[in-house]
């Protein structure tokens, strides 16, 4: 089985899968490009940051190659944490607040932690991060040439920003529940950085936006419609097809709403 996904190709051959970083990155050749010149020394230098760190890898993690960058790994069969959501809140936000810990412990290092939700399978009783594809380095990233460079270097790079939008994510998740109001959403609320430098301006408004709005929503102080098209308007993908005038349109239209949400 092979499948073509945002950011390269896995095969699965019997029990291993193979995965391959393409030039399909939405963050473009830049950044792939940097990526790239890690080398398989540096990918290696990053899995071993992310393990010190505690993050859990796959089983039989292996570096295949440098160019492009390829790894292989024993196959974990999922489900993604993404789906728990629904299926088991509480068990959700203890991998949330499990997945922010490692944000944390990574802060001071030369790596980050991709935190999509989906980029996370349970393996037994214990949590894995089973996508290191592409590495994030932050000593190694471009510096940003556009508004789109700059929400993806904040959301990769920016600890408290990566907190933020890991709060907002799962709770956007938790509000698909069927009772979401009942959920653990006080421990996700947790999880939320302090008030950092930055907050109150793009990107970084955005993320925490969007985390305040879905934990209102979540406990019945907002409507989780609102919270829905929140994330829409502000969609990282949708951000990336747009113009930069078009980008730049869209942060002045929306910032009443973030300042409202961001106010006393």
């Amino acid at each position: 089985m092979t499948r073509d996904a945002t950011t390269g190709t896995f095969q699965r051959r019997g029990q291993d899968v193979v995965k391959k970083l393409t030039d399909t990155h939405p963050a473009g050749a830049r950044f792939l490009a940097a990526t790239h010149a890690l080398g398989a020394e540096g990918m290696n230098d990053y899995l071993d940051t992310l393990r010190t760190a505690g993050v859990p890898l796959p089983p039989g993690l292996t570096v295949l190659n440098a160019a492009p960058l390829t790894v292989r790994h024993r196959w974990v069969p999922g489900p993604v944490l993404l789906e728990h959501a629904t299926t088991d809140p509480d068990g959700f936000v203890d991998a949330v607040t499990e997945i922010a810990g490692w944000v944390r412990a990574l802060a001071g290092t030369d790596a980050r932690l991709d935190t999509n939700l989906t980029n996370f399978c349970r393996l037994g009783n214990r949590l894995v991060a089973i996508d290191v594809l592409p590495p994030l380095v932050p000593s190694t990233s471009p510096e940003p040439e556009n508004l789109f460079d700059s929400l993806f270097h904040a959301l990769c790079f920016h600890t408290p920003v990566t907190l933020d939008a890991l709060v907002g994510y799962a709770a956007r998740a938790l509000l698909t529940t069927p009772t979401p109001g009942s959920g653990p959403h006080p421990r996700l609320a947790r999880c939320l950085p302090p008030v950092h430098d930055g907050i109150d301006v793009f990107p970084a408004s955005w993320f925490r936006a969007r985390a305040v709005l879905a934990l209102r929503a979540l406990d019945g102080r907002a409507d989780p419609a609102c919270a829905h098209r929140l994330f829409a308007a502000t969609s990282a993908r949708l951000f990336r097809t747009m113009p930069e005038t078009s980008r730049a349109a869209l942060v002045h239209r929306i910032a009443p709403t973030v300042e409202g949400l961001l106010g006393p």
